[in-house]
């Protein structure tokens, strides 16, 4: 009777192949030049809390507090999650022309996987179905209360007509700013570029977690306030 099953060869070969393809992918910016990722922020191959760092015979994955090419966490937002996402209850940002949340109840997309390390609640090293014990300190600690920071998870445009924030339309091309001529200069991307798939205020439209050519791990360089201006009319 013929294997329902394929070759272990085939299957292996199958299986490494699809493998390499999604960590190019999360990992292109590395790829394309190797410093853009290991000299930013997020590469953690050198902490101690992290089990995959250069000390163990599994060293300097790039990736793996975050991704993993198998047995991922559920996540609708980025390829195959592997942090333990946090189950904190936050207080939102409210705003100063009424006092609203302005439609968010809850921490969503892209936003939410950030918070599952800069929130503080949990471990930067539970991740791969480990638990962790060191957490994130100082500046890069949010905490809950997020009614300090810029809101996140918002619907940009429901924001728009309810007058919030002094926003430009979506079909805004927004300027970048030249550091050298110290002028703006016209760009080619509408606001709509910063949302997310939603049209959502996320964590993701001013901070790239892959990138840190703009300081920050932002997405443009901010100087002259350009990345605020894309969105805010001033």
């Amino acid at each position: 009777m013929k294997s329902q099953y394929a070759p272990l060869g085939k299957t292996c070969t199958f299986c490494f192949t699809s493998i390499s393809v999604v960590f190019l992918l999360l990992c292109n910016s590395a790829w394309s030049d190797p410093n853009a990722f290991t000299n930013m922020t997020h590469n953690f191959t050198s902490d101690s809390w992290n089990t995959y760092n250069y000390t163990t015979t599994l060293g300097q994955q790039l990736c793996q507090p975050c991704h993993t090419p198998h047995n991922s966490l559920p996540s609708d937002v980025a390829p195959l999650w592997n942090h333990q996402l946090s189950s904190a209850t936050y207080s939102i940002y409210e705003s100063v022309k009424d006092g609203s949340s302005m439609g968010v109840n809850t921490i969503d997309g892209t936003s939410k996987l950030f918070l599952s390390c800069h929130d503080g609640t949990v471990a930067l090293g539970s991740f791969g179905g480990q638990i962790g014990s060191q957490f994130i300190t100082g500046g890069f600690n949010f905490t809950t209360d997020l009614k300090n920071d810029h809101p996140v998870s918002i619907d940009y445009s429901n924001a728009l007509s309810g007058g919030y924030g002094e926003l430009h339309q979506t079909t805004h091309v927004f300027a970048n700013y030249d550091t050298l001529a110290l002028t703006y200069v016209p760009g080619s991307e509408p606001v709509t570029r910063l949302l997310d798939v939603n049209g959502k205020v996320q964590c993701t439209s001013c901070h790239s977690a892959h990138s840190n050519e703009s300081r920050y791990m932002l997405r443009m360089d901010n100087r002259g306030s350009a990345l605020c201006l894309a969105c805010h009319d001033k």
